[in-house]
């Protein structure tokens, strides 16, 4: 098994407090084993690394600009993380989980499930309603539709805290199950792996 980590941002990128995390939760799970394929956004050009055994990086750009938003920007780059991952599904035998970190990436991730049949966790850390300092404006009104569309196109959603469940079934008027497994529990990565196998299975 083959898990593809979609996040918009992973070190040296840093926008906020989430490519820490995800650092965190790749470094955990490559300890268990784990094989992990991570796409994410370069802001100088497409590129592959390799930076340590069991672990491959990808860095993807928008293939146009300028762009006229952040929802033309994302959505451009979709369409090269959905060719990367397609070339990943298509590169090996190993079953492929798809788990994409918030909601930049769940554009290319409905296509890739709906698409190939790849299982899709959808992980999430904040909603557009928490960040936005006007949450009524166009942008975050999208932004808030694709958050709506993620939560019921995957497989499973998994949030840290049980005040996250209730904001997602809340705001997002979800009532899906939706898992709740704390990053920084001792056994979180162990939970984690429980879950891709589920995910793999059904």
């Amino acid at each position: 098994m083959r898990v593809v980590f979609l996040t918009w941002e992973y070190p040296p990128r840093v926008v906020g407090e989430l490519s820490w995390l995800i650092q965190s939760q790749v470094e955990r799970l490559r300890r268990r084993g784990l094989r992990i394929e991570l796409v994410t956004i370069s802001d100088t050009g497409y590129y592959v690394e390799e930076p340590a055994h069991g672990l491959r990086v990808t860095r993807v750009s928008s293939p146009s600009s300028p762009h006229s938003s952040l929802i033309t920007w994302i959505v451009s780059i979709n369409t090269e993380v959905a060719r990367v991952v397609a070339d990943l599904y298509h590169s090996g035998t190993e079953e492929l989980v798809l788990h994409s970190h918030d909601w930049h990436f769940a554009p290319a991730s409905t296509t890739l499930k709906r698409s190939l049949k790849i299982p899709w966790l959808a992980s999430i850390y904040s909603l557009e309603q928490h960040r936005s300092l006007n949450p009524n404006s166009p942008l975050s009104s999208c932004i808030r539709t694709i958050e709506w569309h993620m939560v019921r196109d995957c497989d499973a959603v998994h949030v840290n805290s049980d005040w996250m469940r209730s904001e997602v079934r809340n705001i997002l008027s979800f009532d899906g199950d939706v898992r709740v497994l704390d990053a920084s529990s001792d056994i979180w990565e162990e939970e984690m792996l429980k879950l891709y196998r589920v995910l793999v299975r059904s």
